[in-house]
Formats: structure tokens, C-alpha cells, sequence
């Protein structure tokens, strides 16, 4: 079955187009990058780089912009990329969000594809262990929930990270995915890259205020993996 992946650079994202890879003939990454910072349905921060990803694993990538904050006129674009895709079905990353499940499934059902969200429902836990058990290296590019703090910005996702977390957000297993939207992630090797990504420059961005921000990539470059 032909695919097309929806891939933000994310963890979940990222971990959904390994097991596509396995499964389907994926033709095409799909990034959607949207101006509005409080979209329901994309991952943000430093999803531009996404193509680069595309790029190491020799898949086409394409890139849209959507300039609304509206969650019908997000879906009407991406139906629109999906009809000119000639893909069977769409894969995405999504966990546990039923309004982020429900948008993509009605999106694809409107242009006769299928959707599959191969996480869906997945232990938090095991997600976790799958991730970090299989060496993907994961830092937290945004952190919006209470009680997260700028200084995990950047951070490498580690066991000893994960503590920290829990004892942060102790009650919600959500939380420690960042499914509600707790913070966010960007993946800088996976074991299916031929080389993995190091920045050289970035910059913090933090509002006092609401205390939230994010981690901005400025530059980077990859760098092939040794073959042993």
C-alpha cells in the first residue's frame, strides 16, 4: 500500500514513519507548518528541518504553510495535498488525542484514503522505552504545562529525565508524552538514519509571562554514522 506520512520531526511522528517504513511503501513525507502557534492539529517548532530527514532516507518530502488558525480550513488544505498525493492511506503519529484522531480520519475518508495512527493508544510507558531502548535521541523543543521549566528546553529525553518529569506531573500519564500539548519534541537520530543531526547554533525562547517557550534550532548538519 502506498502511503504518505505526516511527520513533524517529533518523536511520535518520527516513530510512526519507522514502523510505515517496515509495512507500507511510503511515496512522500508531508510537514505542515503552521503560523498559528496555538494549532490543535500541528507540531511546530523546528519542523523545517524535517527535510533534511527526508532527505538522508531518500523519500520526497514536501512542506506546506498553513496560514490560519482555524482547525476546518487547516483540514481543507491538507485534503487538498492529499488528493494531489496519489497515496492509499496517511500515516500519523497520534496517541491519545481523540479531536486530533477524529480531524485526520474525516480528512482522509472525505478524498477516499485510509488513515492509520499505529500509536494510537499505546502505554505511555512503553512508548517511552521503545523510544529510548531503540537509541532515539529526542530533545524538548517547547514546554507550555505547568510546572516545566525553561531549563528543560534542549534537554536530551533520558530515563533520568523522565524522573524528573514524573515528578513534576506525577497524576498524568499523558503528560509524560506531551500529548496534551506539555511540551514538545524534536528527534535528532533514530536507528534508521544513515547519519544524525547536530546543531551548531540556537536559541531559547521564553515568555515569563505564561511561562512556555521554545527551542530553536538556528543551524545544523548532519553527520554520517560510523559503520562498525
Amino acid at each position: 500500500m502506498k502511503v504518505i506520512c505526516l511527520v513533524s520531526g517529533g518523536k511520535d511522528s518520527i516513530l510512526a514513519l519507522w514502523l510505515a517504513l517496515h509495512q507500507f511503501e511510503v511515496i512522500s513525507i508531508l510537514t505542515v507548518i503552521s503560523s498559528c502557534s496555538e494549532s490543535l492539529l500541528f507540531h511546530i517548532p523546528n519542523s523545517q528541518y524535517v527535510a533534511m530527514v527526508a532527505d538522508i532516507l531518500d523519500v520526497p518530502h514536501q512542506t506546506i504553510t498553513i496560514n490560519t488558525c482555524n482547525v476546518e480550513e487547516e483540514i481543507t488544505i491538507l485534503k487538498s495535498v492529499l488528493i494531489e498525493s496519489g497515496a492509499e492511506a496517511m500515516i500519523t503519529g497520534a496517541i491519545r488525542s481523540e479531536f486530533q484522531r477524529f480531524k485526520f480520519n474525516r480528512a482522509a475518508q472525505d478524498v477516499n484514503m485510509k488513515c492509520f495512527s499505529p500509536l494510537w493508544r499505546i502505554s505511555p510507558k512503553i512508548l517511552l522505552s521503545e523510544l529510548l531502548d531503540n537509541n532515539f535521541h529526542i530533545i524538548i523543543s517547547s514546554v507550555s504545562g505547568m510546572g516545566l521549566k525553561k531549563e528543560l528546553l534542549g534537554k536530551k529525553i533520558t530515563p533520568e529525565l523522565l524522573k524528573t518529569l514524573q515528578q513534576v506531573v506525577p497524576e498524568s500519564e499523558l503528560s509524560m508524552v506531551g500529548e496534551g500539548g506539555e511540551f514538545e519534541s524534536f528527534v535528532l537520530d533514530a536507528p534508521f538514519f544513515p547519519a544524525y543531526m547536530k546543531i551548531l547554533e540556537s536559541k531559547i525562547h521564553w515568555n515569563e509571562y505564561r511561562e512556555e517557550g521554545y527551542f530553536e534550532i538556528l543551524k545544523m548538519q548532519f553527520h554520517p554514522k560510523q559503520i562498525s
